[in-house]
């Protein structure tokens, strides 16, 4: 009976484990005659592909820098007649710690949210872990000389991410229309790994400029995020008195606070019109543009924040300012 039914509909579908042409493009399945190469079968799920991809490289990398420094610190500290753990000592360790000093400890808690009123923090484990942080640091300094003199270079392949074409018409934006590099963020004013980036993108503004990189906000609040909406509709409402960049700001510094008089509040810090931001929030007046938001990120894959895509490639995730400039030096090379 199966063998019937395959005959009636003369389908033969096979599965290829390898590239059969195609190039970059190679044919990964047939049926009726009919090839099918892995952009087609793929589209859906591109962008989910490349974050698998994306993963293993990431898991590949870190293990060959780990089992590198190991080796180049082995040979070091061979070298000067140490073990491993002397020589750190030695170069990064050595000699009394710089003190801690109270405004430090009361900067870091600050940086996370939290102070000293907790009862939970106790100041002397703040400040050995301060301590610990400070040395290894140097230790780390120390490793990326030895890496430099010893010219480490990684010869794994990075994957290529997908090419993704994002709309941004009518989006807020940062920097010249006209500038090489265009940064589109998905982002949730609710998710704390968004809030991580906003420094990441400060830096971006400052070393490149608005001649050189735009910057441009498309809203994606999460579900699991009750606040996100609320607060989309408020930047945006913000948005329409010119100050959209602000209120972000203000939004993602105080992400434990977005109920509705909160973000009214903020409006009134910020010295909006308080009256025509109120009629505008209560109205959603917004709803329909922050919709059209979440679509295109679901057209193009996009489905977690932050999510970034920089001149069509993408990078998901709270990632460092080198993961970026590298990707905008790239570009900007490109012209």
């Amino acid at each position: 009976m199966l063998h019937t039914l395959i005959g009636f509909f003369s389908l033969t579908v096979l599965i290829l484990t390898g590239c059969t042409g195609g190039g970059s493009d190679p044919v990964v399945a047939e049926f009726n005659g009919v090839k099918v190469k892995a952009s087609e079968a793929f589209a859906q799920v591109k962008t989910r592909l490349f974050d698998l991809e994306e993963e293993a490289y990431r898991t590949k990398e870190q293990a060959i820098n780990e089992y590198v420094d190991q080796k180049i610190l082995e040979m070091e500290a061979k070298k000067q007649n140490l073990s491993r753990e002397q020589l750190l000592d030695k170069e990064a360790g050595g000699g009394a710690a710089a003190e801690i000093t109270d405004k430090e400890i009361t900067d870091f808690l600050a940086s996370k949210g939290l102070s000293l009123t907790d009862k939970r923090i106790k100041k002397e484990d703040v400040k050995e872990y301060l301590k610990f942080r400070q040395k290894f640091e140097k230790q780390q300094q120390y490793v990326a000389k030895l890496r430099e003199a010893a010219k480490v270079k990684l010869l794994v392949t990075e994957p290529e991410s997908p090419k993704v074409a994002v709309s941004v018409e009518g989006q807020p934006t940062w920097g010249s229309n006209k500038a090489p590099v265009t940064i589109v963020e998905f982002s949730d004013f609710q998710c704390p790994f968004c809030a991580r980036a906003v420094p990441t993108l400060e830096r971006i503004k400052q070393e490149y400029g608005p001649e050189k990189v735009r910057i441009v906000f498309h809203h994606l609040p999460l579900p699991n995020h009750p606040r996100a909406l609320p607060a989309s509709l408020a930047s945006s409402c913000a948005n329409e008195q010119g100050k959209f960049w602000e209120m972000h700001n203000m939004l993602f510094e105080n992400q434990a606070k977005l109920e509705d008089a909160d973000l009214k509040e903020y409006a009134k810090k910020l010295q909006l019109d308080a009256a025509k931001f109120a009629e505008c929030y209560d109205k959603k007046a917004h709803m329909e543009k922050i919709e059209t938001s979440r679509k295109e990120g679901e057209k193009v894959g996009i489905s977690a924040t932050p999510s970034f895509v920089v001149n069509g490639v993408l990078i998901q995730g709270a990632q460092p300012f080198e993961r970026f400039k590298e990707k905008i030096d790239r570009a900007l090379k490109k012209g």
